[in-house]
This record gives C-alpha cells, structure tokens and sequence, in this order.
C-alpha cells in the first residue's frame, strides 16, 4: 500500500492534470469512432445486395409468346432495359410457364414489374359503350368499311348488338374486345364518330332553321284537283315514278286529272334530256334509316326525305338557286318547249325560295301543275312565273322518297281527315323533326319498288311506333303481311342490288350514296362552291355498298 501510494505520489500535479483530461478525452474519441463505424454501417445497408439474385416467375403459357415477341425482340428489350437476365422455360407442357429472373436485386425486381405489367396489358379484356342510334350507321361505314378498318388499325374486336324485334331503342350497345391497348385505341375511334355526328347535328339544325315550318310542305293538298278520292281504294292509288306518265299526278291529292287539250306532251325539252340520279331501294334488310316526313297525302302515301349530308346539300342548293334566280340571271322557258316530265324552278312565295319541280301538266286556269322533286308535294304556277333549270342543279339526286306506312290499314273505307292530321302530328310533318324509318316491305309500281315503312317518333326518352299509335287511337287497323305487300325480297345481311335496274330504269344514284354522309366527315362536300356536275354525280354513284346495322358481328 505504501508502494503505491508513493507511486501515485510520485506524480507531478502537471501529469495529474493530464492524466485527468486524457482519459475521458480518449474516451470522447473512442465514442466519436464508434459512432462514425454504426454511420457507416447503416449507409452501407443498402448496398449489402450487391450479389445477384434468382426470382422465379409463373406466367399462363398463352402469355409467354407475347412475352418473347418476335424472334424474341420483345424479351430482348426487356433485358437491355432492366440488366437483368430472362430465361423462359418452353419446354414445360403445363399450363403455366416458368420463367428465371437473375441479376442485382433492384434489376430483379423491375423485371418482374415490366413483365406483370406486360401480363396485364395483354390479357383480354372487354368493354361496353351505348351510343345514340343514329350513330351506329356513322360507326358502321359503307359496307361495313369503317368498322373494318377500325378492327385492322386497333387489333380489337366490334361488335354491335342484333335489334330486337318490333322494338326500337334510342341507343344501341357496341361491345369492344381485345387487349387493354386495342380496346382503348377502338375505344378512342369510336369516340371520334360520336364527336363527328355531333358536329353533323349541329350544322343540320342549323340548316333547317331556315326551312320553311308549318303543317303543310311545299305547295297545298288538293284532292278536289285530283278528282274523287272515293273512287280510289288506299290500295290501289299507283305511286307515280320519278319519270311521270302522261296526265298522272303526283304528290299530295295523288289522281288522274283530265288535263284540257294543248297542254304540255311527253318529249325531250332541254332539262328532260338529262336523266337526274334519284333514290332507289338498294337496301338491306330490316334496315333503321333516319328521316324528315316532307310531304303527306295520307298514312298510306307520304313522302320522306333522308337525313344525312345531303339534306345539307339540298339546303345550299335552294340557297344558291334562289341567289342565281332573284340575280335575274334564269332565263324564262318558252311555252312550246315546256314539255311533261321537265324539270324547272319554281318560285314559292311563303318562303320566297326557288326550287326544283317537274312539269306535270295543265290545270283548268291555265296554271302548269308542279311537283316539287325534293319534298314530294304539288303547287301550280304560271308559265312566265319558272325559270329555266341550269344544268348544275340537276347535279343533287331528287331527295323526296315515296313511301307509305307498313302494317296498318284506314280504320274505314279511306282515311279521315282526323286520321291524316294525327299522322301529320304525329310525324311533325314538314317541320323537319328527325324520325327512324324501318323498311318492312316493297309495292311494285310500274319501273319502281314503293316501300312500306314503320316509322318511329323520338318522344319522352322512347320511340313511338306511329302506325301503332294510329290504331291505338282508332284510325286505323293492322294489316296483314299478304295485304302489305312483298317481303324485302333478299335474306338477312343480302342487299336488294339493282331492283331498278332490271325494271328498266336508268342508273343513277342509290340510297346507299343518300346515306353516304354517316362515313364522311359533316365538313365533307360541303366546301365546293356547287352542286356537283351530272358526270360527277355518275363516277359517284358507281359500286359502293350500303352498310348494315343488323349484322351480328362487325368484327372483319
């Protein structure tokens, strides 16, 4: 004890003093190494994975070949992107694959990420969309052109659903399949079409702002002019072809007047030497068409007008005729060259609007007897109050469709007078209302096929049958098939091709070309300064194939 005490005492107070300081100071250091040593080993955390993995995958064995690509470029660039090493098992029969993953641990796993993602955008999924009916036949195209070519640029499966029978939704179900990418690259085309006939519908309102509105069309009903109706049964009154017989009316009051001696004969006068493309038939099926009602003589005969870029059309043709005719610049026909059958303008006062009408005959005041072409009505007017018809405007085919309502039958022995004015309610005739026209059945009449129709009225969310409303209210009576007429004389999905043609009639336009507008754009044939020339018209109106809505699949 005594030695260490002398030890101890043996120390200067200086190396006390140092002694003191130098162990807790050494101590200090020793924590701040420690410290620094736990730092660096928690920065050094992350990178402990530094040696490669291995990761096994399980895919469905239909998934592998989208997986490897073509001659493997897609597995290929897989690799190049994430560093890390694919090996895909081909030979295991079961019916899911394996597939290896080695490389770094973050190299793994955005292998695997970019192949779960991969699996997902390529297994098949499936969605619906409703869009308005009308617009089924813009999605369609000719043929089914548009949707074909949808199927070969997206990859994706259309199919639009089968109408029911004797039902009519306002909107109709189009189901897309494919792969997610297909399926909304089909998706984002269809869209297109919807913003499309958007557009369309707005210029088409407002086009026919400026047609006239009222109850009656063009021109009046005159069946006193027609002789007595009585002795026609609604059967038997023949609808008149767009070259009129000699003495035959046409138009509202259908009849055979007696025309006075010297007036007007059948023979070639400067506007009937041309042959003006009109609407025929060629038409599917139970096909849906949507239509204005232009003029009406009874439920049985009336006449429609399709809408699409050709009611347009006719809208810039009465505007450009009426600036050309109130120039002055028509020449007035003479008396000895207006012949049966001709075609001239005809001014309507109401409106103060020129338009296109065919020379019928005389009437007893010395009047000529009109039928306005393009909405199907009669008027009459003096010979000094026409003008010549310049060749151009025969360019539009005339858009006034004769046709009468299918399955039903006048209550009576003819149609009263309140039955005709609740199907002019009805149909919101001459007022320019959209309507979905069905056609049922064909009337042979001379060198043409007068079609029966169903027609609906958008009213209140639904589509109200018109004929059924007529007998739900006591006007008329359901007729039988054999009664109607002929059956669309093809199967289903089989186009009438030339039912004029074989009759004898020119060829000219068909109603494939009056619904040619659901594939064009609204802007298209729009933008030429006007109608175009009869020669135009004949290299259009040559091939094309009129779409079809009730077809089960679209898909190509």
């Amino acid at each position: 004890m005594a030695d260490q005490r002398g030890s101890c005492g043996g120390l200067t107070g200086l190396q006390k003093i140092a002694l003191g300081l130098g162990i807790p100071a050494s101590a200090a250091i020793l924590y701040i190494l420690y410290c620094r040593y736990r730092e660096e080993q928690e920065e050094r955390v992350p990178f402990v994975g530094e040696e490669e993995i291995e990761a096994e995958l399980k895919v469905p064995k239909e998934a592998v070949k989208i997986l490897i690509g073509r001659h493997g470029a897609k597995v290929k660039q897989l690799q190049k992107d994430t560093r890390a090493r694919i090996d895909v098992n081909l030979e295991d029969s079961s019916e899911e694959r394996l597939i290896r993953i080695c490389g770094l641990p973050v190299q793994v796993c955005k292998a695997k990420a970019a192949i779960h993602q991969i699996l997902a955008d390529s297994l098949p999924v499936t969605e619906k969309i409703y869009v308005p009916h009308q617009v089924v036949g813009r999605i369609i195209g000719r043929g089914g052109e548009t949707v074909k070519a949808m199927c070969r640029s997206t990859g994706a499966k259309i199919h639009c659903e089968r109408e029911g029978e004797g039902a009519l939704s306002l909107t109709r179900l189009i189901t897309l399949s494919g792969t997610r990418k297909e399926v909304q690259a089909a998706m984002e085309l269809i869209r297109e079409k919807l913003s499309e006939d958007e557009a369309f519908r707005k210029k088409l309102s407002q086009s026919v702002l400026v047609r006239s509105q009222r109850k009656q069309a063009l021109g009046t009903r005159r069946e006193a002019a027609a002789g007595d109706q009585g002795n026609l049964p609604y059967l038997d009154t023949e609808p008149v072809c767009w070259t009129p017989d000699p003495g035959h009316r046409r138009g509202s009051g259908d009849g055979h007047p007696n025309y006075p001696a010297g007036d007007p004969q059948d023979a070639s006068g400067p506007s009937s030497a041309f042959e003006v493309p009109s609407p025929d038939f060629s038409i599917h099926a139970n096909e849906h068409l949507e239509v204005y009602v232009s003029a009406t003589e009874n439920p049985s005969h009336f006449w429609i007008q399709i809408i699409g870029s050709r009611a347009l059309q006719l809208d810039k043709l009465t505007r450009e005729m009426t600036q050309y005719y109130e120039s002055g610049d028509g020449g007035m026909p003479e008396a000895q060259s207006v012949h049966v059958g001709d075609i001239v303008a005809a001014f309507y006062p109401d409106d103060c609007s020129w338009y296109r009408a065919r020379v019928l005959g005389t009437l007893d005041d010395g009047n000529l007897d009109l039928y306005f072409v393009d909405f199907g009505d009669n008027g009459e007017a003096p010979l000094e109050k026409l003008r010549l018809l310049r060749t151009d405007f025969l360019g539009l085919p005339f858009q006034a469709i004769e046709c009468g309502l299918a399955s039903v039958a006048p209550a009576g022995e003819r149609w009263e007078e309140a039955a005709v004015d609740e199907f002019d309610r009805l149909t919101q005739c001459a007022k320019w209302k959209p309507l979905i026209a069905k056609v049922s059945s064909y009337v042979p009449s001379g060198s043409s096929m007068w079609p029966r129709i169903r027609l609906y009225s958008p009213t209140d969310g639904q589509n109200v049958d018109v004929g059924e409303e007529l007998i739900r209210l006591g006007y008329a009576v359901r007729r039988s098939q054999e009664e109607d007429g002929a059956p669309c004389p093809f199967d289903e999905g089989e186009a009438l091709s030339e039912p004029l043609g074989t009759l004898g009639k020119p060829p000219g336009t068909s109603l494939e070309n009056l619904l040619s507008d659901m594939q064009q754009s609204p802007d298209e044939r729009l933008l030429s300064p006007s109608c175009p020339s009869l020669s135009e018209v004949a290299s259009m109106s040559e091939g094309g194939d009129l779409f079809l809505l009730e077809e089960n699949s679209l898909t190509p």
